[in-house]
C-alpha cells in the first residue's frame, strides 16, 4: 500500500456562484448535523439521526470551524470532520 502524501490545500478565494471575493472567518456552533432529509424543528432525536459535522451534538461547548462566506450569495463553505458518537454503557 502506498503512503498518501498530504498536499497543501489551496485557499478558496472567490465564490463559485458569482465570482465575488470570499470573506474568511469561522462558523461557531454547539453542533450542526447533515441529513439528506429535513430534520424536524422540535426533534432532538432527529438531530441525532443526521450526521454530526460540527461538534459532538452533546454539551454546550462552542466549536469553531474555519469558513469562507459570500455575503452576496449567502453561501458559506467549510471543511468538517465527522466524529463518532460513542455511547457509554448504561447511558443514551
Amino acid at each position: 500500500m502506498k503512503a498518501v502524501e498530504k498536499t497543501e490545500e489551496k485557499a478558496i478565494e472567490v465564490c463559485p456562484l458569482c465570482g465575488s471575493k470570499l470573506e474568511k472567518g469561522y462558523v461557531a456552533s454547539v453542533a450542526a448535523a447533515w441529513s439528506k432529509k429535513k430534520i424536524s424543528t422540535w426533534s432532538l432525536r432527529g438531530l441525532f439521526s443526521g450526521e454530526i459535522i460540527i461538534g459532538t451534538g452533546l454539551g454546550v461547548s462552542i466549536h469553531n470551524v474555519e469558513a469562507y462566506r459570500c455575503k452576496k450569495c449567502k453561501l458559506v463553505i467549510f471543511r468538517y470532520e465527522v466524529k463518532s458518537r460513542k455511547r457509554t454503557k448504561g447511558k443514551e
